[in-house]
């Protein structure tokens, strides 16, 4: 949170011009290359984010200042102080505030690697404050030779839980835990 914080006020000071007036092009405003953040709540890491470049357009006024753009983004989830999942893709968002606040975006050949699993869609939500996963497209998940298809999915972030719509699956009973 306090890096978050510290991230907007560095790209306002960064995006001053000489003569101290604010771009008036829709070009981006304020852009940083190779960059780390994390956020936590109560002193607990929730995820990190890893970019190649973070990019903000518009004026502080301006409503897409609620978020920040993020090419090829490495994401890691943690729960209880584990990394739950790793994820990837080409581009990405992290919304900096209103109802979306600390919720991330991931759009294009996204995977996800978890110790349950590998997953692959093209648009997946992390929904902080709910602390899941989602995807509106089409997922598959992995695991060993098991394979799985769906819509609408609903995860926890070690992919021990799934929940999916239109679903198409080949299960292998060896790549599947028995609970009793």
């Amino acid at each position: 949170m306090v890096l978050n914080l510290f991230l907007l006020l560095a790209f306002t000071a960064c995006r001053q011009e000489e003569n101290g007036q604010q771009p008036v092009d829709p070009e981006p405003t304020q852009q940083l290359e190779q960059f780390a953040m994390q956020h936590t709540e109560a002193g607990v890491l929730k995820w990190t984010l890893v970019g190649e470049v973070l990019t903000i357009i518009g004026e502080e006024s301006d409503v897409s200042r609620d978020k920040v753009t993020v090419q090829n983004p490495k994401v890691q989830i943690f729960e209880e102080g584990q990394v739950a999942i790793t994820l990837t893709s080409k581009r990405g968002q992290h919304f900096l505030r209103g109802k979306e606040k600390d919720n991330l975006h991931l759009r294009e050949d996204v995977v996800g690697i978890s110790e349950n699993g590998t997953l692959y869609t093209e648009e997946l939500f992390w929904q902080n404050k709910k602390g899941t996963l989602y995807a509106p497209n089409e997922v598959k998940i992995v695991r060993g030779n098991s394979t799985w298809y769906g819509t609408e999915m609903v995860a926890n972030p070690t992919l021990e839980t799934v929940n999916m719509e239109n679903n198409r699956f080949t299960l292998y009973s060896k790549d599947e835990e028995i609970h009793d």
